[in-house]
């Protein structure tokens, strides 16, 4: 990753933290009366602490959510040579049939009739032809279209998504693998794995999206490292995000201690 790199996701990063520390420490401050009144049991029975770290952590899981995510992948993207966009629709044709066997598996999965395999339900698909065609627009959070013309498309989810937005993904996933274009390759994300990087996503304990996709297996599904590295196209991409992130949470850390915790 170039230092130029590291500059962008840094300054994209720095105004999302003073923003939230400022908010938590001047605007909104931690009101101890206001936890005591609204949980008068729970208040009596843990140190003041644990509520006001609690109140951080809202606010910061939120900024920190898909949206920096998608964001800071576009910039290591373009590191790497490619052009890049989020937030990005795509319009074509697929047949009929393939549209509506798309529905039915969607379906299917959650009836839990039809456990996920991607290449197989990819095979099936592509084995209906029919002389008739419909126009679809699929949506993406991630658009990459490498120097040699290669196009991904990357659905960012939160590390414990519902069914509904898995669902949506999928969908927008086999419309894209309906359409025949070998260029063009879908892919499920999760920026990092909440189970711990190299473990089975399983043993997060979150197992909706297994209805959806067998998350551990198909090739479309995308976590934690094996999506960084893909994106930047380097072994060694995840790695060094998080050496960025811990180099810009030094100053952070200090400054939350200092001015939130007072300590």
């Amino acid at each position: 990753m170039r230092e130029s790199t590291k500059v962008k996701i840094t300054n994209h990063i720095a105004p999302l933290m003073e923003r939230l520390i400022n908010r938590r420490v001047n605007i909104e401050p931690f009101d101890e009366k206001e936890i005591e009144a609204r949980n008068p049991f729970g208040f009596r029975l843990v140190p003041v602490e644990v509520w006001k770290g609690s109140k951080f952590e809202r606010s910061f899981v939120t900024i920190l959510g898909q949206g920096i995510f998608e964001q800071i992948a576009k910039i290591i993207a373009e590191d790497s040579g490619a052009e890049a966009s989020n937030q990005y629709d795509e319009t074509f044709t697929i047949n009929t049939w393939r549209n509506e066997r798309i529905e039915e598996i969607l379906k299917e999965h959650r009836a839990s009739e039809r456990s996920p395999n991607w290449d197989s339900e990819v095979n099936e698909i592509l084995s209906l032809k029919n002389s008739n065609y419909t126009e679809v627009t699929v949506k993406f959070d991630l658009y990459v279209k490498r120097p040699d013309g290669r196009e991904e498309f990357y659905g960012l989810k939160t590390v414990k998504p519902n069914l509904d937005q898995t669902e949506r993904a999928k969908r927008d996933m086999l419309r894209l693998a309906a359409s025949e274009d070998v260029n063009k390759k879908g892919f499920f994300v999760l920026p990092y794995n909440p189970a711990g990087e190299g473990e089975i996503y399983r043993k997060a304990k979150h197992t909706v999206p297994y209805k959806i996709f067998h998350m551990d297996e198909d090739p479309c599904v995308l976590i934690g490292e094996n999506f960084w590295n893909q994106i930047g196209e380097s072994n060694s991409t995840y790695r060094e995000l998080l050496n960025l992130f811990e180099l810009i949470g030094d100053k952070y850390v200090k400054s939350i201690r200092s001015d939130y915790f007072e300590i």
